[in-house]
């Protein structure tokens, strides 16, 4: 198995969730061994921050990265998911702000783009780390652990915490053998209770949101409708499936359950740990 990485250079742009601002994106071939790195092309000289797991700054309601100079890109992680569930090894995405477009919610904008400019296979073998022992991290009654296996899978489940009514808990699987991102994961969108949202932009967050850019749980009802019954656990797993993609790839069977930006990169971090 040989790296790989985007055939064509392509662009996206949308509004910023937490900002309210136009947002774009370009995402460009990468030579091998490159990984995925960011780059902030609206200051000059452009700034590169490399989407490593040392680099994350926040985790409140997204994954933002900063360099040693201070420069950031956040909501960095359904774009991360997208590139690593379409087996993406190199690419280098330009970001003309600090914050990433949010689009439906979802990473099916771009995994579905990836998909229509092809791959280009590198000339240099793609290697995974190995778990030799199980790794578990906790945050309250949410948990992640990962366990030694040949493949990497994911099973979440998305605790009804706030006891809505018309809400049971979710669990959904993902396996990079048995399913495909694309249609099983990408299409997934984000969520918030409607409940939280006076709360969250009073913090400035956001600013930016509207029906058209993920899911609301209200208090009799889910607006707009679910595009699968457990899409609330599925986008878990996607926000996951990109907060891990921090690291290099991987072989591990990873469970996990209440997880949350803040619990995936400190999992993550562990998990370096022990890879080999």
């Amino acid at each position: 198995m040989y790296q790989k990485t985007i055939r064509n250079s392509f662009t996206l742009d949308g509004i910023a969730i937490h900002s309210g601002n136009l947002s774009e994106i370009t995402l460009h071939s990468a030579q091998p061994n490159t990984g995925i790195v960011f780059r902030r092309v609206d200051v000059d000289p452009y700034e590169i921050i490399e989407a490593k797991i040392g680099n994350v700054s926040n985790t409140e309601r997204c994954t933002q990265l900063k360099n040693k100079h201070g420069y950031a890109v956040s909501m960095v992680e359904h774009t991360m998911s997208a590139v690593r569930g379409m087996g993406i090894d190199n690419v280098i995405i330009d970001v003309n702000g600090e914050e990433l477009p949010i689009f439906d919610g979802s990473s099916s904008y771009i995994a579905a783009k990836i998909l229509e400019v092809g791959y280009l296979q590198q000339e240099v073998p793609k290697t995974y780390l190995h778990l030799q022992h199980k790794v578990r991290v906790e945050h309250g009654t949410s948990f992640l652990e990962a366990h030694p296996s040949s493949t990497t899978s994911y099973c979440v489940c998305f605790k009804n915490e706030h006891h809505v009514p018309f809400l049971s808990d979710q669990t959904s699987y993902f396996n990079f053998i048995e399913n495909d991102y694309l249609t099983d994961i990408a299409p997934a969108r984000t969520f918030c209770f409607k409940k939280e949202i006076m709360y969250l932009r009073s913090k400035g967050l956001i600013q930016g949101a509207s029906l058209e850019h993920g899911i609301v749980i209200g208090e009799k009802k889910i607006y707009p409708n679910l595009r699968f019954p457990d899409e609330l656990s599925r986008h878990k797993l996607l926000d996951l499936i990109g907060d891990l993609a921090l690291n290099p790839y991987f072989h591990a069977e990873i469970i996990g359950s209440g997880t949350s930006h803040y619990l995936n990169t400190l999992f993550a971090r562990e998990l370096l740990k022990n890879l080999r």
